[in-house]
């Protein structure tokens, strides 16, 4: 009957089943979930007493989170100097000559592998001329061994012919 009475108090209780949400959001945590489900009546009569009136998160700011800057503001800082000890000063940054010298160093290494690639085509050009040539050559040799091929065979079916006749 307790249970009964506490869920007609209770305006978000929907049914003694279904645990309200303020019931979930005041379930002890520590507590092992199988004493949880075991029954609603119990857990009604627990927490009534118990359960604290929930109050609403409080509105966080609206304040823009961008800065505003005018366009009449300088677009890039002043190049600043640091003293010799600062960190800013020791970075691994490398001048306009080391990179220029890098620039020249690769531009250099860069052709040297296009003149190498560019021999190996060349060898790669010249042998495959050498190989046509070859082909070529042996072509007509086999012209002339089928040529000489043919005419023997003719010449020994004309003798064969001739010795049947006579």
């Amino acid at each position: 009957m307790a249970s009964i009475a506490s869920d007609l108090d209770d305006p978000f209780r929907t049914s003694s089943a279904i645990p309200s949400i303020v019931e979930l959001a005041t379930v002890n945590t520590t507590s092992p979930p199988s004493s949880q489900s075991t029954s609603s009546a119990s857990t009604d009569t627990d927490e009534t007493p118990n359960r604290a009136k929930l109050s609403r998160p409080t509105i966080m700011s609206r304040k823009s989170s961008t800065n505003v800057i005018p366009r009449e503001a300088p677009t890039e800082a002043p190049p600043q100097e640091f003293p010799p000890d600062d960190a800013r000063a020791m970075s691994p940054r490398r001048s306009s000559e080391e990179t220029d010298k890098m620039l020249v160093s690769a531009r250099l290494s860069i052709e040297r592998r296009a003149q190498d690639m560019q021999s190996g085509l060349e060898a790669i050009a010249n042998q495959i001329e050498t190989v046509s040539r070859n082909c070529e050559s042996l072509d007509r040799q086999n012209q002339a061994l089928q040529d000489a091929i043919g005419d023997m065979t003719r010449s020994l079916s004309r003798e064969s012919l001739n010795s049947k006749k006579k």
